[in-house]
């Protein structure tokens, strides 16, 4: 069967008419019909209803344009893997991140990995929203937290480490909270993502035990960094990400709140489309993020930071 006649098939089925594939193809409607028709034959199968005002997929259609479009993508991406084999990475990556993680973490690394590959492009979209991959069409995304939609796949990258902390301003005023329970007390620093607001902070003492804290504020945000700017500005408390906060403690522009009590950690991990044959150009990819990310999640500097929390 001719790849680019379904592909054709697909097409007209999504714009309800030949004459318009055929326009947007660039080729005569008689070339079109005649496209369509060879993968009847080549089916036995008829595909669409005709007539002089309509044109409808046909039950046997309808099925092919569910169940055959992702077998004929997957048999793409086999033969580009194989053709791209001992190849350089060419085309375009589009990957998507929060906007703070890409900016401080990730930019640095896609530039390293460019320098590899100099004939493969990469768009990266910094939105602190999750985008749908596939409306989009991103090839990956990079996120932190949970998986929320269960059609993707998740890979791990790294663990996340988080904890509490505040401007020594605004300890030196409202105190500092020796229970978690004293966080209500406190005006904290509110995420706010598509799933709803952050608001229950999960803690943990030295025996494991677990704590959940409704915490409240009077400064609400989507943006992480922003969080952070109030933080750093004596709003009140926030929950960070080790990385996003780490140079903050070091200087000593935050101070760690309950240091001995553990945050819930998150994940950080790469998603990707459900599919299983995945592009070259992202596998590379991938598993370039996960060698770096491994080697720095044990490196010293991390270690020696959490000796001194």
């Amino acid at each position: 069967m001719n790849t680019d006649d379904f592909h054709f098939f697909v097409r007209v089925a999504e714009l309800g008419s030949i004459s318009q594939a055929a326009k947007e193809a660039d080729i005569s409607v008689s070339v079109a019909s005649q496209r369509i028709q060879r993968l009847e034959q080549h089916l036995l199968l008829r595909l669409f209803y005709r007539t002089t005002r309509r044109l409808t997929l046909t039950d046997e259609g309808k099925i092919l344009l569910k169940q055959g479009y992702p077998l004929i993508q997957e048999f793409q991406t086999l033969k580009d893997n194989l053709l791209e084999q001992n190849q350089e990475l060419t085309g375009t990556l589009k990957l998507t991140a929060s906007a703070t993680f890409g900016a401080k973490i990730l930019t640095s690394e896609i530039a390293q990995f460019l320098l590899h590959h100099p004939k493969l492009n990469i768009v990266l979209d910094l939105n602190d929203q999750n985008v749908d991959l596939i409306e989009h069409g991103f090839d990956v995304a990079i996120r932190i937290g949970k998986l929320q939609d269960s059609s993707l796949i998740a890979k791990p990258l790294m663990d996340n480490p988080r904890l509490l902390c505040a401007a020594p301003e605004y300890l030196a005023h409202h105190g500092m909270p020796k229970t978690p329970n004293d966080l209500l007390q406190h005006q904290c620093i509110v995420q706010n993502h598509q799933q709803g607001l952050s608001h229950t902070w999960q803690l943990f003492d030295n025996e494991n035990n677990a704590y959940a804290v409704k915490v409240s504020g009077q400064f609400i945000s989507n943006s992480g960094d922003g969080i952070r700017q109030a933080s750093l500005a004596g709003v009140g408390i926030s929950n960070h990400s080790l990385w996003h906060v780490q140079e903050d403690l070091a200087s000593g522009k935050l101070v760690q709140v309950l240091p001995h009590y553990t945050v819930e950690p998150t994940q950080i991990y790469a998603i990707i489309p459900d599919r299983k044959l995945v592009p070259q150009k992202v596998s590379v990819f991938i598993e370039y993020l996960q060698n770096y990310f491994q080697k720095n999640n044990q490196s010293d500097n991390i270690l020696f930071l959490f000796s001194k929390l």
